[in-house]
């Protein structure tokens, strides 16, 4: 393991580094800016080198401008979309095998929590089950003591006022 975590840092840092010096975003001058330090520096005797357009080449769909001195670089090459893909790319292949099985370990975990939960659920529905008709039972238990002492009472009450009749 001491190997893949390693290579793992190594492609992480990768990774940071080319987004750290991606030009996807990058700041344009304005025409004017450029116009006057041109005009200024002509002025000192210094040659300044000219502001061309770019040509566009293969994969190098120029700049769209933001706003504001902002644009967009679609040149693939210079940006290096390429390159990060290739990173990504490569992370999948070296990360997929190692994710792959942690996931299939945390699936069979998972499952095994599953068939747990069910196995107690179905023991506390039988367990639930004989409750409830212990229940029943002793509702028919107290029933039946209820009936004895109503009997008892009328028998004790009836042996009473024959008692009293007699004497």
């Amino acid at each position: 393991m001491p190997c893949s975590s390693s290579r793992v840092l190594a492609l992480a840092a990768a990774i940071a580094a080319l987004t750290a010096a991606s030009h996807a975003f990058v700041v344009v001058p304005s025409r004017g800016a450029v116009a006057g330090a041109a005009v200024g520096l002509a002025g000192l005797g210094v040659v300044a080198p000219a502001f061309a357009e770019e040509e566009l080449g293969l994969l190098n769909f120029g700049k769209v401008e933001l706003g504001g001195g902002f644009a967009i670089n679609l040149d693939i090459p210079e940006t290096g979309i390429i390159n990060i893909f290739i990173i990504v790319a490569g992370l999948f292949y070296l990360l997929g095998p190692i994710l792959g099985e942690s996931m299939a370990t945390r699936e069979k975990e998972i499952q095994t929590d599953i068939d747990d939960a069910i196995a107690k659920y179905n023991e506390a529905t039988a367990r639930f089950a004989e409750a409830e008709k212990n229940k029943q039972q002793a509702d028919a238990v107290i029933k039946e003591i209820y009936d004895s002492i109503d009997k008892d009472k009328q028998e004790l009450k009836a042996s009473m006022e024959t008692a009293m009749k007699a004497q």
